[in-house]
């Protein structure tokens, strides 16, 4: 039994690569996140596959970012359909947003799956690139240094707007404010991205033209030293 697990891109349809999408046209079973009525990712591969006679089945991921019993629970579950499904099928695809080495949630049950069934993993075009590239910035030259982090630990950041060249704040929608009050300083670049590559990306040049009601769980912020 096998499962390829399969990024596709940070919006845009044509970001799919050529192997993403022979694997999807080839494979007839094919599982997609959401977070309740969410099916961002699989209106993706819509646009470039015939999913008519594809079975696909939604994988139900909490938006919780505690690890405890309950949870682990649910991705054991979620681990148990994917095998049973596969019992029959032998060959499945599991659909994933960027890229499934970057804040990828099938990675909450790969330790269910790994010594069970063969799983392969497809690279995909990470959001962070398509952000960078719609700006257009360098995210790095020479040796210069990069920082990811997801924007709900703000409150750490203070020290490594200054020891790092280019700081990329990772679902900042909800942190805009405690983020701006460490970007006032003149010696940084601040650019952000909503829904990048999508047909409903917005770009931010300036910490000026930033709004928090423009923004949501998929905008980008890159700020770089000047």
């Amino acid at each position: 039994m096998k499962l390829y697990v399969v990024g596709i891109g940070p919006g845009n349809p044509e970001l799919l690569t050529l192997k993403a999408k022979n694997i999807l046209e080839k494979i007839s079973l094919i599982f997609y996140p959401t977070g309740g009525k969410n099916r961002t990712a699989l209106s993706i591969i819509e646009k470039i596959v015939d999913l008519k006679h594809k079975t696909l089945i939604p994988l139900h991921f909490p938006m919780k970012k505690t690890r405890n019993t309950d949870l682990n629970l649910h991705w054991q579950k979620l681990a148990e359909t994917i095998l049973k499904n596969l019992e029959f099928f032998k060959e499945a695809v599991f659909i994933t947003l960027g890229d499934p080495s970057f804040y990828c949630t099938f990675f909450y049950l790969y330790p269910f799956l790994k010594d069970k069934i063969k799983v392969k993993i497809i690279p995909g075009v990470s959001s962070i690139n398509a952000c960078a590239c719609a700006i257009p910035v360098s995210l790095a030259l020479g040796d210069e240094t990069i920082a990811i982090i997801p924007a709900n630990y703000v409150n750490r950041i203070k020290n490594l707007l200054y020891e790092f060249n280019t700081i990329i704040f990772m679902k900042p929608h909800k942190s805009l404010n405690k983020i701006f009050d460490f970007l006032e300083d003149e010696k940084f670049q601040v650019y952000g991205v909503k829904n990048a590559s999508s047909s409903e990306e917005k770009i931010f040049l300036d910490i000026d033209d930033f709004k928090k009601e423009d923004l949501n769980y998929f905008t980008t912020i890159i700020v770089r030293k000047k």
